[in-house]
Formats: C-alpha cells, structure tokens, sequence
C-alpha cells in the first residue's frame, strides 16, 4: 500500500505537489493552458487546431464569390435586378420581321415593311422595357407589334429619327414613340 508523503523545505514550509502548484499560463509566464474548443470572444485561452479548422471550414474560399458581391442589401440579384452602365446595343435587320428581346436597346435603319415581334412576359414582379432607335430615310411602314399605345392612338412615321419605347405594364406591351429634332 502506497503513502501519502509531505515534504517540508528547510524553512519549515510544506511542498505542494507540482501538478497543484503550476501557475497559469500568460504571455510572459509558462504553466498550464486551458483550451477553448471555439474561437471565443475575450478569450485569453488557447485554441485547439480542430476549432481553428471547423472555424475556417465555414469561410468563403480564396476563389469563391461573396453573396454580397452579386446582391444587394435586399438580397436581389444585382445582374437580374439592374440596367448595366453600358448596356449594348443590338442593330437590327432592316426589313422583315424582326423579334425584339426583352429588356434592350436597338438601332434599325429600315429598308422596307418592319413587323416587330414583341417577346411574352412571365414575371410581372420586375420591370420590363424595350428601345428601338430607328431612323427613316424616307416614310416605311411599321407594325409595332401592339395595339396599345401610350398617347391611345397608333404613332405615324415620316423621315426622320425616332426613339420607340415599349413598357410591359402587366398585361400588354404599351408602345409610343418620339421624333428627335
């Protein structure tokens, strides 16, 4: 059977064994560690390597794509909410019938009859628009591909630039069109 021993120093004092006398550990003192098993705030504890792991484990990549980087505050999609800067501009076919897509900018010089086919509308949560910029050497006739139209009659042409612009308001692709000067 084993015994308890005490050991007394020369000045008396009685030693206390070593695992109980350890100071704790600091910056500047060695001695024992208390681990977190988490990065915690205001911690002064040591961390494991398996909690810096499980950490990091949830982080974005050095080649991901932050979700703030393609939406805004609101969580909308900025390449599917939002007109680009510089949005291109498609030149169309000068005679015919030509489909127009939705949400774009056109150029058409016709060189006879233009029948414009308008594009169907699924979500009516978002705005919906088409430009046409034309311009006519000489009188042409144009379908605009809608019987609805902004001042309620159906815009004539004659020579001269025009910027045709269609809204979708829901239901009907609404037309109207603006002579430059």
């Amino acid at each position: 059977m084993a015994k308890n021993v005490r050991l007394k120093n020369r000045s008396g004092e009685y030693l206390e064994p070593y695992t109980e006398n350890i100071p704790t550990a600091s910056t500047s003192t060695a001695g024992k560690v208390q681990l977190d098993s988490s990065p915690t705030s205001g911690s002064n504890n040591a961390i494991t390597s398996g909690a810096v792991y499980t950490a990091l484990a949830g982080k974005l990549s050095t080649t991901g794509t932050a979700a703030k980087a393609t939406a805004d505050a609101s969580g909308n999609n900025i390449v599917n909410t939002y007109l680009k800067k510089n949005m291109p501009v498609t030149t169309l076919a000068t005679s015919g019938t030509i489909s127009l897509a939705d949400n774009s900018v056109n150029r058409i010089a016709p060189t006879g009859t233009v029948t414009f086919s308008l594009p169907s509308v699924s979500d009516n949560t978002v705005f919906h628009q088409i430009l046409v910029q034309m311009t006519l050497s000489t009188s042409r006739t144009i379908n605009l591909g809608t019987t609805k139209y902004f001042t309620g009659s159906q815009p004539s042409f004659a020579a001269g630039t025009y910027d045709i612009l269609y809204e979708y308001n829901g239901s009907n692709w609404v037309v109207g069109a603006v002579v430059q000067a």
